[in-house]
This record gives C-alpha cells, sequence and structure tokens, in this order.
C-alpha cells in the first residue's frame, strides 16, 4: 500500500449530515474466501459477522435462538470428516460451507468423529478440536451466524451444528 492509498480509497465520500441516519442500500464487495476463487459477499455480512465463536446466540433474534437451541432447524446438508486428515479436512470444510451458502442453505451438520483422547498428549480427536477453529476464521467465519455442538442424537461432542447466514441472493 502506498502512502496516498487512504486519500485515494475516500475520494469522493461524503460524510452523513445526521450522524443518526444510516444507509439501507449497502453494495456488494468482492473478497477472497480462499485463493484464486472469489466470491462476492454483501458488505453487511462481513460488517456483522464479527467472527462467530462456538455458543455464542447474539447475533439472532430470539425466536430463532430458541429453535437453533432445540435443534428445531432442519439440517440441509451434511459433510461427515470421519477417516479425512486434517490436511485434507480444512479444504472440505471451507468447500462446503461455502457451496451451502452459495445453495441458500441455512442449516448444516458437520461430523468430526468424538476421537479417543484419555491421553495428556493424544492426537486423536484433531478434527474435533481444529474445525470449531476453523469456523471461526475469516476464510468461513463471516458466512456462519452461529455454531455448537447438537444433541447426542445427532452426535455429540463429535459433529458441530452449524447455522448459516441468509445468502439474499438466491432465489
Amino acid at each position: 500500500m502506498t502512502d496516498n492509498s487512504w486519500e485515494e480509497a475516500v475520494k469522493g465520500v461524503k460524510p452523513l449530515k445526521n450522524k443518526n441516519k444510516y444507509i439501507e442500500e449497502i453494495t456488494q464487495k468482492e473478497v477472497e474466501i480462499k485463493k484464486n476463487k472469489v466470491e462476492t459477499v454483501v458488505f453487511d455480512i462481513l460488517k456483522l459477522g464479527k467472527g462467530v465463536k462456538k455458543d455464542d446466540l447474539t447475533q439472532m433474534d430470539g425466536r430463532l435462538q430458541k429453535k437453533f437451541k432445540k435443534e428445531e432447524i432442519e439440517i440441509e446438508a451434511t459433510l461427515d470428516l470421519h477417516g479425512v486428515v486434517e490436511k485434507t479436512a480444512y479444504k472440505k470444510v471451507c468447500d462446503f460451507i461455502c457451496t451451502a451458502y452459495n445453495q441458500g442453505k441455512r442449516c448444516v451438520l458437520i461430523i468430526t468423529g468424538k476421537g479417543y483422547d484419555n491421553e495428556l498428549f493424544s492426537s486423536r480427536g484433531v478434527l474435533r478440536m481444529s474445525v470449531p477453529l476453523w469456523l471461526e476464521k475469516e476464510d468461513i467465519g463471516s458466512l456462519i451466524l452461529a455454531y455448537k455442538n447438537p444433541s447426542e442424537a445427532l452426535g455429540g461432542k463429535g459433529a458441530l451444528y452449524i447455522l448459516l447466514r441468509k445468502n439474499n441472493k438466491v432465489h
């Protein structure tokens, strides 16, 4: 970036006269979700998606929170990572979330498996520990509204019940 990049970025921008006003129309901005693949995501999603954390339901209204907690939102796609190594799993998770979002799906399930880690420095259950961290990354975190471990019937600690943001481009 050059020293003049800020001036160039704000060139032509006029401040609002009344600070309580807001802009209803938000233009779309292209962001790089992963190398060599650009997806268009509404800027508002990136602004509101300030980073999702496990079990954080603060970005939802009360009715949606209740449905999400009770797992009443139908799962529209499932990704099973049993037998997948960590290196491959990251790409699969990113692709799965991006594809589901672009198809207008709202609720997905990722099965990581529970692993077995009774030992202190066990390397088992790697995906169970890693996938939640990946969901919080910028790559796909802005597309996710909330996530949690579901009930045992849906996989318990070996799965993640994920609610994606609405994709207003899909009809």
